[in-house]
């Protein structure tokens, strides 16, 4: 199962776009929209009835979304015993093969947009981990700004502050650290002298998706990150990143 997320703010807003048909069956299924969100330490769960644009797929404008909601899809009968204390997996709709996808639309206020998968796996809002995301591969110096979008989404209705650290692995130092909420997506601006290989985005006890803005004259480049090992190519890569989080985790502590 996945649950699925937008960004707005002063300067991005968002729509998403899901498919209610799976990858090896075009026939549209009987399952529903439903907005998840934090209120008064529960769960709070909204159906979205006006949001079928026709009988293959679901659009969620921008004026629906805010950084607090997440979306997913369920079956009517899946919301009897909803648990408005921890997110629950509801059913095996978006488990397929290939990978069920849904689209997410970032545009700039008065400006261009670009467009994204935005499943967070059901995976990840059970776990707490760490993040480690390689900033100069995936940031843009010859852009006019750079921003990092990280959305957390945890079982638990809670809105806990954590830190993000931008770390210099070759200078074993931290350049800045940011706050973070759970269950909402965060804006970071990054700074262009931050744009360097030895330098990383680092969480520890939190996960999330971070992602990857440029934006010049205008236009945007939209990227996501991936898992560092996927970025080496040595049959050693679990044990290089591992050694490499060991490190990072000497200088933040």
């Amino acid at each position: 199962m996945n649950y699925f997320f937008g960004i707005n703010n002063s300067n991005f807003i968002s729509e998403i776009q899901l498919p209610i048909f799976k990858n090896r069956y075009p026939e549209p299924e009987n399952i529903f929209l439903f907005k998840g969100y934090v209120e008064n330490n529960r769960w709070n769960v909204k159906e979205l009835k006006y949001n079928k644009i026709n009988n293959q797929f679901f659009l969620i404008k921008s004026e629906e979304i805010s950084n607090k909601d997440i979306f997913f899809l369920a079956y009517q009968q899946n919301l009897n015993n909803f648990d408005y204390l921890k997110l629950k997996k509801f059913n095996n709709f978006t488990d397929t093969a290939p990978a069920y996808r849904a689209n997410l639309k970032i545009s700039l206020i008065n400006g261009g947009f670009s467009s994204y998968q935005s499943e967070y796996p059901f995976s990840m809002i059970t776990k707490k981990g760490s993040i480690l995301s390689p900033i100069s591969s995936l940031a843009n110096l010859d852009a006019e700004k750079n921003y990092i979008f990280i959305k957390n989404i945890f079982e638990e209705p809670v809105y806990e502050t954590f830190i993000a650290y931008i770390v210099n692995v070759k200078n074993k130092k931290i350049e800045e650290k940011i706050e973070i909420k759970t269950n909402y997506t965060n804006c970071l601006e990054l700074k262009k002298t931050l744009i360097k290989p030895e330098i990383f985005l680092v969480t520890d006890n939190y996960l999330g998706i971070p992602m990857y803005v440029s934006i010049k004259n205008k236009h945007i480049s939209f990227e996501h990150t991936h898992p560092p090992h996927e970025y080496i190519l040595s049959q050693d890569k679990f044990k290089t990143v591992s050694n490499l989080k060991k490190e990072i985790n000497e200088i933040i502590y």
